[in-house]
């Protein structure tokens, strides 16, 4: 074997682990799911402040909107398991 041909074949080599390791990135990135999670509450968060902060009238609205909405929920629940074992 000629020098040129180990010096191909060394990089070669080089590229393979280079798009190996880009690979191997690429498949951490996609199934850390945990991270993914943890992005999306950030994320969340970021919006949630956001809004707050550009509209707080509408903000207090919908909190309280979300807050009726699990109250009635609750209640309706909690009224048909009344029903059933009362």
């Amino acid at each position: 074997m000629s020098l040129e041909e180990k010096r191909h074949g060394i990089a070669e080599a080089a590229r393979a682990r280079v798009e190996l390791y880009d690979t191997l990135a690429q498949l951490k990135d996609r199934l850390n799911y945990a991270q993914r999670v943890d992005d999306a509450v950030e994320g969340a968060k970021v919006r949630i402040a956001a809004e707050k902060r550009e509209n707080p009238l509408g903000f207090a609205v919908g909190v309280a909107s979300a807050a009726a909405l699990v109250g009635a929920a609750v209640w309706g629940v909690a009224s048909l398991v009344a029903k059933k074992f009362g």
